[in-house]
């Protein structure tokens, strides 16, 4: 009987654990998901207002997830992959030239995408 009642208890505490890991799980996937499309859709920066200009060298022949790897490295982006698929979806594609430029963590992707391809930003620029 003990024993019994001691496995069904075990059981429950085991079912319990296991769903509460599940929605935990869940809650971060979503909440990931969320920061990446509102950093790939939005118009985010890293550090508001901030002065400090980090330098960045792009190389000949670099490709965009070059690029990208760098500014999340040197602190410029949150998700590499999100830059990609927002210089993908806009006006920049594959208009990324070489060169040694300043960029600064208050400026967003778009900014900084103009800095680099030499392309002066819409007016509407920030939203598809």
């Amino acid at each position: 009987m003990i024993r019994k009642l001691f496995f069904g208890t075990f059981g429950l505490v085991l079912n319990v654990i296991i769903y509460a890991v599940v929605i935990l799980l869940a809650i971060r996937i979503v909440t990931y998901a969320y920061s990446f499309s509102y950093e790939v859709f939005g118009s985010t920066v890293m550090e508001e207002g901030s002065e400090e200009l980090i330098p960045i060298q792009i190389n000949e022949g670099a490709s965009t997830d070059e690029v990208a790897t760098q500014l999340e490295k040197k602190g410029l982006i949150r998700y590499s992959n999100a830059f990609v698929i927002r210089t993908a979806l806009s006006q920049f594609k594959g208009k990324i030239k070489p060169g040694n430029y300043e960029l600064s963590p208050s400026m967003t992707m778009d900014e900084m995408l103009s800095v680099i391809t030499g392309i002066p930003l819409e007016e509407d620029s920030g939203e598809f």
